[in-house]
């Protein structure tokens, strides 16, 4: 197949100056859906660029290639036109395409079903497959250009296939299915809801004039819409966890309705190629009394995902989504978990996978608690959240604001290197978060784990020149009576601890943990005695330290004695 797409690839890099790349593909399966009985679409844009062509000498070229696609089998005719649709990124031309293997999988979660409605552009592939296998299958889009490119390729690989020019939020296409496969675009805005269902907007206590939805919160409420026993809707990673607009309120609909089956986590790059964008695949079953359990599946571990040589993980040719929703699980397994509904319901309808299906560290540190007295981390520690200082050019005062490159090699902060000016009517707000000797700080987003303690030199007094701290961190000032700086310190700067904080992170940009996970992240209490271990380690540790810098001092000192730092020294003195 490969020798088939260099072929068709090398006449049409003939055809370059006359149009560009992705012009050259889709006038090529215009041309060859022609001759496979397609009629003319004189309104089309791509006909327009075929009849530019149609007199010229590149046409020859174009039919060469048109003549060796049609030369092929039709599964050989849709694996060359994947691998030609694969190449480009072709969100500038409208059209959305997802690759083979990905494909192929998400088609498969359609189980047995006869009759199957694909929605929006990127359902497009596993349409075409779905199709290519006897179903009856609808693909529907809104968009003209996704459309034209469905009834091309369908007439080129000889398949029948259903092709609708719709919203497909509105219900408007009539039919019943056994399945649906809903992939709309990631976060996109839908200025009103005039034309999306009444039912579907009161899933998400919405109503037809609303200005605020997105496409993906939408998609939950129209797949809990749909009868269709098996109903499979991708959403963007961030939709399982954000607390933004009606994306709560869609995670709680779906739990509740007892229809949700499975929540696959994709990751980046696996289905969408050209975007760094993870997402999840939501798996819906029939209506009325829903399972007790949701099945979470990690698709980026080794049996479901390989490497590629970009870093990127890739489908892997011998694995099965649709089984992994079956599999029965051991203890040594950790690419899925069984979570009960009650769970879910605890964590406020998150569906994040790391928030159930734990690694290895973080199952470690839930061993290490488990025997031990622990408490919430809001009842050993103060928390204080710093807040933006702004900036003043003219201030009178000045602070040191830590930010997380102030987290060097030790166990303490060193001084901020940041200066900010402010005016008086700040400083109460800075004296608020200043910091004090014995406090920590945290990073709670960005590079989440990060800990450091506030050393006894730290600058607390007078007005200006005091240290405080970065919107990145949280400051966590212990209460005497439960546990010291330093033994709170050393739990926090655990690599398994750290690892358990980053599971608690959500945000597709910049991973934020939110105030209420900081909150009730357990800490152990230790006994007196063990307090005293610690500290003296603690000690021992920083007096070791202490000889090592000496020692490295002392290194420099003799190099810049020595030749020719000596005398570079003295030239530039």
């Amino acid at each position: 197949m490969k020798d088939l797409s260099r072929e068709i690839w090398k006449a049409l890099e003939s055809l370059r100056g006359s149009v560009t790349a992705d012009q050259a593909i889709e006038v090529l399966l215009y041309d060859a859906a022609l001759h496979m009985g397609m009629p003319e679409s004189e309104s089309d844009r791509t006909h327009r660029e075929w009849i530019s062509l149609k007199d010229a000498d590149a046409y020859a070229e174009l039919a060469d290639s048109r003549a060796a696609l049609l030369f092929a089998s039709p599964s050989e005719r849709l694996a060359a036109i994947d691998d030609l649709l694969s190449r480009q990124a072709r969100a500038d031309r409208g059209v959305v395409w997802i690759s083979h293997l990905p494909a192929k999988r998400i088609a498969e979660l359609a189980g047995d079903a006869d009759k199957v409605r694909c929605a929006f552009d990127a359902a497009l592939h596993p349409a075409l497959l779905l199709s290519q296998q006897g179903k009856s299958v609808r693909f529907i889009s809104a968009d003209y250009a996704a459309s034209q490119l469905a009834i091309m390729i369908s007439t080129i690989i000889e398949a029948q296939l259903d092709v609708v020019t719709a919203n497909p939020f509105s219900r408007t296409d009539e039919g019943q299915f056994d399945a649906e496969i809903i992939m709309s675009p990631f976060g996109l805005r839908i200025s009103s809801g005039a034309d999306i269902p009444k039912s579907t907007l009161s899933v998400l206590g919405e109503n037809e004039r609303s200005r605020r939805l997105s496409s993906d919160p939408v998609a939950v409420a129209d797949g809990l819409q749909s009868p269709c026993p098996r109903v499979v809707v991708s959403v963007y990673d961030a939709m399982m966890f954000r607390g933004v607009g009606v994306e709560p309120i869609a995670r709680e609909a779906l739990v509740e309705s007892g229809r949700l089956q499975a929540v696959l986590s994709v990751p980046s790059g696996m289905v969408f190629p050209h975007t760094g964008i993870a997402t999840s695949l939501l798996v819906l079953g029939s209506e009325g009394t829903g399972p007790l359990n949701v099945r979470f599946v990690n698709l980026s571990d080794d049996r479901f995902a390989g490497k590629t040589v970009r870093g990127r993980r890739e489908v892997k040719p011998a694995s099965s989504w649709l089984e992994a929703l079956h599999a029965n699980l051991s203890d040594e397994q950790r690419f899925a978990a069984d979570v009960p509904v009650s769970a879910i319901r605890e964590k406020d309808y998150t569906l994040s996978l790391e928030r159930y299906l734990l690694p290895p560290a973080v199952i470690a540190v839930e061993a290490f608690l488990s025997s031990r007295r622990a408490r919430h981390l809001e009842d050993v520690v103060e928390l204080i959240r710093p807040l933006s200082m702004g900036k003043e050019e003219d201030g009178e005062f000045m602070i040191r604001e830590a930010v997380p490159g102030d987290i060097g090699d030790s166990d303490f902060l060193e001084e901020p290197k940041k200066e900010t000016l402010i005016e008086r009517a700040q400083l109460r707000k800075a004296r608020n978060q200043r910091l004090a000797p014995g406090d920590l700080l945290l990073s709670v987003k960005g590079t989440i784990g990060s800990v450091a303690l506030v050393p006894a030199e730290a600058a607390v007094d007078g007005e200006s020149g005091f240290w405080t701290a970065g919107q990145s961190f949280m400051i966590l000032r212990p209460k005497k009576s439960e546990i010291s700086s330093v033994a709170l310190y050393e739990y926090l700067s655990s690599g398994s601890v750290k690892e358990a904080l980053r599971s608690l992170a959500y945000g597709a940009g910049i991973p934020t943990i939110s105030i209420k996970d900081l909150k009730e992240f357990r800490i152990p209490v230790p006994s007196a005695e063990e307090e005293d271990e610690v500290v003296a380690a603690f000690q021992d540790r920083q007096d070791r330290l202490a000889e090592v810098r000496t020692i490295l001092e002392s290194i420099e000192h003799a190099r810049d004695a020595s030749w020719p730092h000596r005398e570079l020294q003295r030239a530039r003195a």
